[in-house]
């Protein structure tokens, strides 16, 4: 592993970076004078975050990773942000994006239903009923939400009614998700209800 910074008079590595994630910045910088293949056998991330220290203020440090083919870098979204953006879709009635969550062969098992439901199509069709049955003042609000490090979440739900916590509507999912082109989908889910 390598690791540069930048200190004062320096002028700072250029990076692309596309997306900020709590006060860093991550980007991709590209290997000069490198081979193509040392690229193709190579990863490396940006972090830059603004230095803290008020002799270093308004100067960047920059920190290089880079690692060898084994290095899984996730910079794509968490299981976790995945099933929040999920729940979302979920209270503002979007089937066309919460169809995007959903593998093309999931299973989702409701302790409410005696079989699972099979498939994109079987599920998808339940979400219609369940976004239609909630009416407009119906939510899914998160209490919990946490992942493993691979491709699990799990989250304690609960209901409302304009903002006021509907009786014995409480709920927990677990969720197992893969990863289909550059986005996590569901692949399988198992829902409790607590009453």
């Amino acid at each position: 592993m390598a690791a540069t910074v930048n200190f004062y008079g320096q002028p700072p590595q250029q990076a692309i970076c596309p997306k900020g994630v709590a006060g860093l910045t991550f980007g991709f910088s590209p290997f000069k004078g490198s081979s193509q293949s040392m690229q193709n056998k190579m990863k490396m991330a940006c972090l830059r975050k603004p230095a803290s220290n008020k002799s270093f203020s308004k100067r960047w440090v920059n920190l290089a990773v880079s690692a060898a083919d084994d290095f899984n870098l996730k910079l794509g979204p968490s299981p976790s942000d995945m099933i929040k953006q999920f729940y979302t879709c979920i209270n503002e009635k979007n089937l066309k994006e919460l169809d995007g969550y959903i593998s093309d062969d999931c299973i989702f098992e409701d302790c409410s239903f005696l079989q699972p439901m099979q498939g994109k199509k079987e599920v998808m069709h339940f979400f219609e009923q369940l976004t239609a049955g909630m009416g407009q003042n119906v939510k899914i609000i998160l209490e919990h939400v946490c992942e493993d490090d691979g491709f699990t979440a799990g989250v304690n739900w609960h209901l409302e009614w304009k903002t006021i916590q509907i009786p014995f509507t409480k709920g927990s999912s677990f969720y197992e998700c893969s990863q289909k082109e550059d986005r996590l989908v569901i692949k399988y889910n198992q829902l409790s209800k607590h009453f």
